[in-house]
C-alpha cells in the first residue's frame, strides 16, 4: 500500500467532515457530547477542554470501528481472491454511483438522458480509435451498473438518508459510545465516501493495510473535528462562513469518487501507487 493510497483515504475523511450535511450539524454535535449550551459556547472564545475532551472521545470511538472494519474488510477480501478482478470492478462501478450521488449529479431532471450522452461519446472515441476495447467494456460497465441502480431508485434511499439529524443530549464519556454507535450506523452523508474507502480496503493484501487505509480515513474526518471541538466559538464563525462553498465541496468530492471508481474498475490505482511507490 503506497503514499497515493493513503492521501485518497485521508482526503475522503477530509471531505467527509466538510459535506453539506455534516459540517453545519458539527458544531450541534460536539455541544450534545459534551453538554456545553450555546450560551456558553459564544461566551467561551478560548481553547475548551471540555468540548475538546468530548469531542477526542468522539473521535476516538468511530476510529477504533472504522479501522477495524478496514481489517475486517481486508479479510472478507481475502476469502473472495479468486474473484478479485471482477469485485474490483463492480466495487468501482459502486463507487462512480456514490460519487456521483455525493456530488448532487442525479438529482438532475435528465440524468439518465445525460448518462446515455456520455456512453455514447465513449463509443465514438472507441470507434475513432482513441479508446481502447477493454477500457471501453470497463467504463461501459459502470455506467450500466449506475443506471440500473439509479433505476431501482438507491440514490432516492441515500438522498432521504442524508435529511436525517441527530438530536438528543449526552456528556463525558458516553462521548465515545456515540461516536462508536456513529461508526456502525454509518452517519447519512458520509455513507457514500466510507463505503468507497471500505471497498478499497478490501482489494488489499493484508488487514493490516486495510487497517492503515480505514485509519487515515478517520485521521482526514477527526483532525478538523479535534480542532472545532477545542476552538469551537470560532469554528461556528468558520461554517458560517465556508457555507457558500458547500456547493464546490460537492462537486470535488463526487468527482475524487468518480476518479476513483473509474481506476478501480480499470485497475489503473494498484500501477499508480506501484509507480509513485517506487
Amino acid at each position: 500500500m503506497g503514499e497515493v493510497s493513503l492521501l485518497i483515504a485521508f482526503t475522503a475523511g477530509l471531505l467527509s467532515f466538510l459535506s453539506p450535511c455534516v459540517l453545519p450539524i458539527i458544531p450541534g454535535y460536539i455541544s450534545y457530547l459534551s453538554g456545553v449550551g450555546a450560551q456558553e459556547v459564544r461566551e467561551e472564545r478560548s481553547f475548551n477542554r471540555k468540548t475538546f475532551l468530548a469531542s477526542f472521545l468522539f473521535v476516538l470511538g468511530f476510529s477504533l470501528v472504522f479501522t477495524l472494519m478496514g481489517a475486517t474488510a481486508t479479510g472478507v477480501g481475502s476469502l473472495f481472491r479468486e474473484y478479485q478482478d471482477h469485485i474490483a470492478k463492480v466495487g468501482g462501478g459502486l463507487v462512480v454511483f456514490f460519487g456521483l450521488h455525493f456530488a448532487g449529479v442525479m438529482l438532475r431532471a435528465n440524468f439518465l438522458r445525460e448518462l446515455v450522452g456520455v456512453a455514447s461519446f465513449f463509443l465514438a472515441l472507441f470507434f475513432l480509435g482513441v479508446l481502447p476495447q477493454r477500457f471501453l467494456f470497463d467504463l461501459l460497465g459502470i455506467i450500466l451498473l449506475v443506471a440500473f441502480l439509479y433505476l431501482f431508485n438507491l440514490h432516492e434511499v441515500l438522498y432521504r438518508q442524508m435529511r436525517k439529524e441527530l438530536k438528543g443530549s449526552l456528556s463525558g464519556l458516553g462521548a465515545l459510545l456515540v461516536g462508536m454507535l456513529f461508526a456502525f450506523g454509518w452517519s447519512p452523508c458520509i455513507g457514500p465516501v466510507l463505503g468507497s474507502i471500505l471497498l478499497y480496503a478490501s482489494q488489499q493484501e493484508t488487514a493490516l493495510q486495510g487497517a492503515g487505509l480505514l485509519l487515515a480515513y478517520s485521521l482526514g474526518l477527526g483532525i478538523p473535528f479535534l480542532v472545532a471541538g477545542g476552538l469551537l466559538s470560532a469554528f461556528l464563525g468558520f461554517v458560517r462562513s465556508f457555507g457558500r462553498f458547500f456547493g464546490l465541496v460537492e462537486v470535488v468530492g463526487g468527482l475524487l469518487l468518480v476518479i476513483l471508481g473509474v481506476l478501480l474498475t480499470t485497475g489503473k490505482l494498484a500501477e499508480i501507487s506501484l509507480l509513485l511507490g517506487g
